[in-house]
């Protein structure tokens, strides 16, 4: 169960995640930012993975700090709760080491989403977001032993897809891409009432902007003899990028779906001769 600390106990976890940068006394506030069109070409590359998430709920953090012997949530700065006592089954070892995840409230259930630091290590800064997940989150589950009866809340993990996989956001929620690199934020995006995310495809010519980088293609719409540019299309999976990059030339006629969530349009497939 959780439970509301006094202020000294407040005070001890905040200094703790400030020591690594992180709350209101360090220089990170939390771990999303609004996603921005200038973003775009980082989400073409595909090396993002994907959530949704409560609409206005903000990440806190869970912070494991060894001279308490205890976990603490703490919420974000633009929380409406207060610091609780998080009663976790928690191993002596990371006990005394110590940890910070980042973490929200849905209801009442605590969802886990990222390691942020692990036995006194500041991986956020160092460690892609699969290296945090893959390894510093399965080994902080072998470091807890789920107890709902001392708990009295559930507490789980977030579930992530790829991007390719995403499903359409229902009411009152919100998508999160999760950049697969250190030391980056997440990337939170607020989709309209009735917005689909893809429509009817459609034929364009692709060109491949080598001296830009990988998976870069502008988009041209050819009629009569005359060119025009339809902009800058989106690769929005691991698999349409290994074909894109497999093909032998850079100008080739290739199927698109217009992306609102975007507002572009991604390639889908390389038409056939």
């Amino acid at each position: 169960m959780t439970v509301t600390i006094d202020d000294n106990l407040a005070a001890a976890a905040t200094t703790y995640i400030s020591k690594f940068g992180w709350g209101t006394q360090g220089r990170m506030l939390g771990i999303s930012k609004m996603f921005q069109e200038f973003d775009l070409n980082l989400l073409s590359k595909g090396k993002v993975v994907t959530c949704l998430r409560p609409r206005g709920v903000l990440s806190g953090f869970l912070a494991i700090v060894p001279s308490l012997g205890c976990a603490v949530y703490i919420p974000p700065i633009a929380g409406r709760t207060s610091h609780r006592l998080v009663r976790m089954r928690l191993s002596d070892s990371i006990l005394q080491d110590g940890a910070v995840l980042s973490c929200y409230w849905d209801q009442q259930n605590l969802i886990l989403e990222d390691v942020l630091v692990w036995r006194g290590q500041q991986v956020w800064q160092t460690q892609t977001f699969q290296e945090r997940w893959n390894t510093g989150m399965q080994n902080f589950c072998k470091e807890w032993q789920p107890d709902s009866t001392l708990q009295g809340c559930q507490i789980r993990l977030s579930e992530y897809t790829t991007l390719d996989q995403l499903q359409k956001p229902v009411d009152r929620e919100v998508v999160e891409f999760i950049p697969n690199t250190a030391n980056t934020k997440r990337l939170i995006w607020i989709p309209t009432e009735d917005e689909d995310v893809v429509t009817e495809t459609q034929r364009y010519f692709a060109h491949r902007e080598s001296a830009i980088g990988p998976d870069i293609f502008t988009l041209w719409k050819k009629t009569d003899g005359s060119k025009e540019k339809m902009g800058m299309a989106l690769v929005r999976t691991l698999a349409i990028s290994r074909i894109l990059r497999l093909h032998p030339t850079d100008d080739f006629e290739v199927q698109t779906s217009w992306d609102k969530m975007f507002e572009r349009h991604a390639i889908v497939g390389i038409c056939s001769a």
